[in-house]
């Protein structure tokens, strides 16, 4: 057998355990999370989401084809939010590391005599590199979520895990008194720091009506958000960015563009921010007075029928409080921007 085909065997393999890895994530999560004040809010195959609304049914959608399965994982919103504790998701990562570990082990441990066999046959090439591929995932969970723990919490990371806390407890955005990234005083911050950080940021930005300082972290967004494929993970920051190319600087090329890639997810959204969202792009953009008064009102119903934090009540009442008054103003021709 060549050696051309005996990496393509492990490179299959590999995929196949990059899958099960995420499956066997996945069940993890369903199954533990709901100890912790958590839940699965969201599932893709391959582009197929599905999304889990508030009365707690599954809502599917497509989004674009993309070779991965991913889940969310966020804050049972049915549970009071002081009843939530950041040790949580701590707890969760150990059981979901301890799931992967006992799964890679019993997978080597199965075909341990495979490793050092000589003239192996196709399946006895993928058995191996299956294995192989399940150890290396292990080890790289295990080596992120330390480094995660031990390192980032301790940079910018923790100091937005440390923001978040503080929402939880009871406190608005504008108490955070929040600051520019660079002038919060962390040397070097990744890229995925000061995008968490972005995403909180711009909660603080809006309510305190700072809109100018929403303009350079907004753009810096937008730039590492076109060519990216879109995953559950950015959903918030696609939000707060049609907002802003809605709204704050109106540009409906790069509203149009965010909204192409996250469309099946948003329009399936019925939180209050999703809501909001949407109902400034169709007064924005599209300039329809009833569909974004329509979504403003379901904004509204959305808030009054979930259970969220002190600090998402206040800014999404206040800013689809904003809406409808420019939308009253409209109706009615009075100065208002459309």
């Amino acid at each position: 057998m060549s050696v051309k085909t005996i990496i393509s065997i492990f490179l299959t393999a590999f995929l196949a355990a990059m899958y099960v890895k995420d499956i066997l994530l996945l069940i993890t999560d369903f199954i533990f999370a709901p100890l912790f004040r958590l839940r699965v809010k969201m599932v893709s195959f391959f582009g197929l989401s599905f999304i889990l609304e508030e009365e707690g049914k599954w809502k599917a959608s497509f989004t674009k084809k993309i070779p991965l399965i991913q889940h969310n994982v966020l804050r049972d919103t049915r549970k009071p939010f002081e009843s939530f504790s950041e040790k949580g998701s701590v707890f969760l990562n150990i059981i979901e590391g301890i799931s992967l570990v006992s799964a890679s082990t019993a997978v080597c441990f199965a075909f341990r005599e495979l490793f050092f066999k000589s003239g192996k046959t196709v399946a006895e090439y993928f058995a191996v590199g299956f294995a192989c591929g399940m150890l290396f995932f292990c080890v790289k969970y295990v080596l992120i979520t330390l480094y995660v723990q031990l390192i980032i919490m301790k940079k910018l990371g923790g100091y937005v895990e440390h923001l978040i806390n503080r929402l939880r407890q009871g406190e608005t955005f504008s108490a955070l008194d929040l600051k520019p990234v660079s002038e919060l005083g962390f040397k070097n911050p990744s890229p995925v720091e000061e995008e968490q950080y972005y995403m909180v940021y711009m909660g603080y930005l809006a309510e305190t009506g700072n809109t100018e300082a929403m303009r350079q972290p907004s753009h810096m967004m937008l730039e590492r958000l076109r060519e990216r494929d879109f995953i559950l993970q950015d959903g918030l920051k696609y939000y707060w960015l049609i907002y802003y190319f809605s709204d704050i600087e109106p540009d409906k090329a790069n509203a149009d563009l965010l909204l192409r890639k996250i469309e099946n997810v948003i329009y399936s959204d019925n939180l209050p921010n999703a809501k909001r969202v949407l109902a400034y792009y169709a007064f924005d953009h599209e300039h329809d007075l009833e569909h974004a008064e329509e979504l403003v009102s379901e904004g509204f119903a959305a808030l009054e029928a979930g259970t969220f934090t002190n600090a998402e009540r206040i800014l999404e009442r206040s800013l689809l409080t904003q809406l409808n008054t420019r939308i009253i103003k409209a109706k009615f021709n009075t100065d208002t921007r459309l």
